[in-house]
């Protein structure tokens, strides 16, 4: 998908699936498309679905919401928008939060 934009996810206090050694199960499950996963990025928790898979370790993603440190909803935090199609490298990706 030509129109995936690369964004810098957050890494500093992640929850990140490679931080959960004890749990592989999550480790080897690469998310699908239909997939939810999360992803923090300027310090807002970012849930999205993913699209589609661009190469092994890639999703392709349309950002479906964006929570502020304060948990309030937001259309828009620091240049990412809800309804952006963005790039999510499994490494920078939270856990799956729902799957087919």
């Amino acid at each position: 998908m030509s129109n995936a934009r690369a964004v810098a996810w957050d890494q500093k206090g992640v929850d990140h699936v490679a931080d959960h050694e004890e749990l592989t199960q999550f480790l080897h499950k690469k998310p699908e498309a239909g997939d939810i996963i999360t992803a923090r990025y300027e310090g807002a928790n970012v849930r999205l679905k993913v699209l589609e898979r661009q190469g092994e370790d890639t999703s392709v993603a349309e950002v479906l919401g964006l929570s502020a440190e304060d948990e309030t909803r937001v259309n828009e935090h620091e240049g990412l928008h809800k309804g952006e199609t963005v790039l999510v490298p499994d490494r920078d990706r939270a856990f799956i939060r729902y799957s087919n």
